[in-house]
């Protein structure tokens, strides 16, 4: 098995956003991020929430008298999150749905731009109050930190026309490579399901992790592999985003919820935001934003507390 980082495709953002554009422009690559994503909007018309007082009043002092939440957010997880128009303003449903929480409780949010595998670290420090990046509440993350549930999702898989027929599980991935975005539990999948291939007498999967998500479509598009294996939002998007170039195949798995990241001591903080969005459930501010961003099909109809169970 051939489990190996595969370079970064850039050193800086700047120079990762030409690389992007430019795979755009040759036909090559999906709308990955925001700097690509020409019809990426800059907001929804949801209207803005009043403020709770009695929820203000539950946050920690600490919070209420800086008058804000600092967290933690990506930028290349289209619908979720992704740069706007401005290559700077973060858009998606994540941004949205924290700010909705931000308007409930009665604090502005100041969001940070973070590494999927550094948020745990972050919240754990209290670098940042909160942190939502697609993450999947599991069992073994909820060790070192409380997540707030607020978005059902899957895994799936993405390939390029010329495989669409041949690859339809991870199964099939055996003597193939594919790509996966450092720190997800699609690494796992994929490094799991190469330990079968080669018990069964089957060659490994070459696994290329890939810092970002950028860089693991910029290797499917490109054909460096020959799947990408991701969260199911986001591959379903690029999917219809490419314009019959990918595509999205076999059927999800493992549903699991995505979880606002809280520091375990913060008891209080995480339960005054599970309030906050149960509020946004409940007047049904929270089905228009998901709807908006057209990922109703993962709504959930209570928010809670580590849901994650498997």
């Amino acid at each position: 098995m051939d489990i190996r980082p595969a370079e970064r495709c850039v050193r800086v953002r700047r120079r990762r956003r030409g690389t992007a554009a430019a795979l755009v422009l040759a036909g090559l690559l999906p709308l990955v991020g925001g700097c690509a994503a020409a019809g990426a909007v800059e907001r929804s018309p949801v209207r803005a929430q009043p403020k709770d007082p009695a929820l203000h009043a539950l946050l920690p002092e600490k919070i209420r008298k800086a008058g804000s939440l600092k967290v933690a957010e990506g930028d290349d997880y289209p619908p979720l999150v992704q740069l706007g128009l401005d290559n700077e303003t973060l858009v998606g449903m994540e941004p949205e749905l924290m700010k909705a929480i931000g308007q409930v409780l009665g604090v502005d949010v100041e969001f940070s731009k973070s590494s999927f595998d550094s948020i745990i670290g972050g919240v754990r420090s209290h670098r940042y109050d909160l942190a939502i990046q697609a993450m999947l509440d599991k069992p073994e993350r909820q060790e070192h930190v409380t997540f707030v549930d607020y978005f059902r999702t899957s895994s799936s898989i993405l390939v390029g026309q010329d495989d669409r027929k041949s690859i339809g599980s991870l199964a099939d991935l055996c003597g193939r490579a594919s790509a996966v975005e450092q720190g997800t539990s699609q690494v796992d999948d994929v490094v799991e399901q190469s330990k079968k291939c080669t018990r069964a007498g089957k060659p490994a999967i070459e696994v290329l992790v890939f810092p970002d998500s950028v860089g693991c479509f910029q290797a499917l598009s490109t054909g460096r592999t020959d799947a990408f294996v991701g969260g199911s939002p986001t591959v379903t998007y690029q999917a219809e985003q490419s314009g019959g170039r990918l595509f999205e195949v076999g059927e999800p798995y493992r549903f699991l919820p995505y979880g606002i990241l809280v520091n375990k001591d913060d008891k209080a903080l995480a339960r005054t935001v599970r309030k906050a969005l149960q509020k946004l459930i409940d007047n049904g501010a929270y089905r228009q934003i998901l709807k908006y961003w057209k990922v109703e099909s993962g709504a959930l109809r209570r928010a809670t507390v580590n849901g994650g169970t498997a």
